[in-house]
């Protein structure tokens, strides 16, 4: 979709026209009309313009600053779960513990995909217990009884799933499955898991401190009372030009017709077509600052964490087949 589809958009602007036909029929009944100096009335239109104009683009530029963030820190998280799957891959681990830390990656992705994407509204239903629902339906052999048990008492389960993958490097260093603590392949390894863990805050926290209330409700009313302010402006002018056109006021304005006429013109854009586009701008900024809210400007997310499946799927099949043995570190 588009901001064009926004019908409160095309709404507001139909009653600017009927405002602005209105003064118009009021200015054309007037016979002090035309002693209004054109001058004079395309300043009220215009002196809220570039005010507003600055005001939508900071709030623009932060909400795609935003946008783009929510964005890298997501996709941060799944890169965390490629690295770790490559670096077990690299190290020889068993099978059964790659499977399990990059369950706990796929897991901890799909319930923060989950519990940042509202959904389902039929179902009256707790969030978490909503979130667990849909996961269910959606990837039922992910998680195990025992573990959703565990996980089901957290609100933020997504980031603790983090740290028992933690606790299983830390295990298998002790093991002798990978290099010991003190080794920098242990280092990066913890690395990845910061990384991922790290991530998570950042799409929370960017999702969840948004614009403060006051500037965007402000910066709403000053979008329209600019629209107000300019359909007004319009109106006056449409009214003179009519009267100038209907020869009214003994025709002694009947010469500057052209005149009237080529402001008539220019005022249509800069009194209607300015504020509209400027009504579809705050749509599209309201819309951006919420990556996960609105359908039209929603995060990918589910592309994404199905691509991870997939990446992962693919490169355990590449790892299984090579020319080589297998690496093992542990002897």
């Amino acid at each position: 979709g588009s901001a064009w589809d926004n019908m409160g958009i095309w709404k507001t602007m139909f009653w600017a026209v009927v405002l602005s036909c209105f003064v118009a029929f009021a200015a054309c009944q007037s016979s002090e009309a035309l002693l209004i100096k054109r001058e004079k009335i395309q300043k009220l239109g215009t002196f809220l313009c570039v005010f507003v104009g600055m005001l939508l683009g900071f709030f623009l530029s932060s909400s795609v600053t935003r946008w783009h963030g929510c964005v890298k820190a997501f996709m941060e998280l799944l890169d965390a779960v490629r690295s770790m799957h490559m670096q077990m891959t690299a190290l020889g681990v068993d099978r059964h513990r790659t499977v399990t830390l990059s369950r706990y990656g796929i897991l901890s992705a799909w319930l923060l995909h989950l519990s940042l994407n509202p959904g389902n509204k039929g179902k009256q239903l707790p969030k978490l217990e909503k979130m667990w629902s849909w996961l269910e339906q959606i990837r039922p052999h992910l998680v195990q009884p025992e573990e959703k048990e565990l996980l089901l008492r957290h609100k933020e389960c997504y980031a603790l799933i983090w740290t028992w993958v933690a606790s299983l490097i830390g295990r298998m260093s002790q093991n002798g499955e990978i290099p010991p603590m003190a080794s920098p392949t242990y280092g990066r390894i913890i690395n990845i898991v910061e990384m991922a863990y790290g991530s998570i805050r950042d799409v929370r926290t960017m999702n969840l401190v948004k614009a403060p209330f006051v500037y965007v409700h402000t910066l709403s009313i000053l979008v329209l009372v600019n629209t107000i302010l300019n359909a007004i402006s319009f109106g006056i002018v449409l009214g003179m030009t009519l009267e100038v056109a209907t020869g009214k006021n003994d025709g002694k304005h009947s010469k500057d017709l052209s005149k009237f006429v080529i402001s008539l013109l220019m005022e249509f854009f800069i009194s209607m077509v300015v504020p509209f586009l400027y009504l579809a701008l705050l749509d599209v900024c309201v819309c951006i600052s919420q990556p996960f809210t609105f359908e039209d400007s929603k995060i990918p997310s589910l592309q994404f964490i199905r691509s991870l499946e997939q990446d992962i799927a693919n490169a355990t099949v590449m790892g299984d087949n090579t020319e080589w043995l297998k690496p093992r570190f542990k002897k």
